[in-house]
């Protein structure tokens, strides 16, 4: 063989290499999302919903995977999953959710349920922003749309159990301090706590009213002001300065809100 074959043999090599190589990072990008450690990879969260409107200010996703390894379920419970296993739920939901509109349509002849929550299944792969479906009524109308996406629901749901039985309890330090008007409401109403702040009104016409707080005014929150787990619609009622009657509550805000 000639010294310029032999050479031309060893650039074909290393070309397939390089190909090689770069067909598997891209592969490993895909399922491997590459976003800082306290954003979402996968997400579970129900939207809307005959529920009381300081519940849908409230309410916190029900299953979010960072990419950190991360999963946190009703912002009260935490488990930690390794890389691979990262990977794996990311590619499964990655192939789930391919394909799918961003809102989508039951099958021909599905019954109609209305006042029921809609549920965001979201995923994202590689670089890219969170892929996002929106499936009414998924939970009331079985076998309504195509198979993957329930199996994207119980896939995260067998993930929220794990989670829910292994993992932690979940805190944080910033709070999400939710009122809701409750003028005219009977029972007892209580002074309103030291250094928790009122949340402002910016809408007049909405019951609700939000604050996102941390520092002293976060451990005030959560000192204070009751919160029963057992009882989410179980609001305490307390009087502000000015007079008004607000049922509170709280929850613990998610590393990306």
């Amino acid at each position: 063989m000639t010294i310029r074959a032999f050479a031309l043999v060893i650039a074909v090599l290393l070309l397939g290499t390089a190909c090689g190589r770069a067909d598997d990072t891209a592969q490993a990008t895909a399922a491997s999302p590459v976003v800082g450690d306290d954003e979402p990879v996968a997400l579970w969260q129900l939207e809307d919903g005959f529920v009381p409107p300081g519940w849908l200010a409230i309410r916190p996703p029900h299953v979010v995977v960072y990419a950190d390894g991360r999963v946190v379920v009703d912002a009260a419970r935490q488990l930690r999953l390794s890389p691979s296993e990262v990977s794996d739920v990311v590619s499964a939901l990655d192939k789930d959710l391919t394909g799918q509109p961003p809102t989508a349509t039951p099958h021909p002849g599905a019954p109609a349920v209305a006042d029921v929550p809609t549920t965001m299944l979201g995923v994202r792969a590689g670089a890219g922003k969170m892929r996002e479906v929106r499936v009414p009524a998924l939970d009331e109308i079985g076998g309504a749309y195509d198979k993957q996406l329930y199996e994207a629901r119980d896939r995260l749901a067998r993930l929220a159990q794990r989670v829910t039985a292994e993992g932690q309890e979940y805190t944080a330090d910033r709070v999400r301090l939710v009122a809701e008007d409750a003028t005219g409401r009977t029972g007892k109403v209580r002074d309103w706590p030291k250094d928790v702040p009122v949340p402002p009104q910016p809408d007049p016409q909405s019951p609700v009213r939000t604050q996102d707080l941390s520092g002293q005014a976060a451990n005030a929150v959560i000192r204070l002001v009751p919160h029963d787990k057992a009882q989410p619609f179980n609001w305490p009622v307390f009087v502000d300065a000015s007079g008004a009657r607000l049922a509170l509550s709280w929850r613990y805000l998610l590393p990306h809100e």
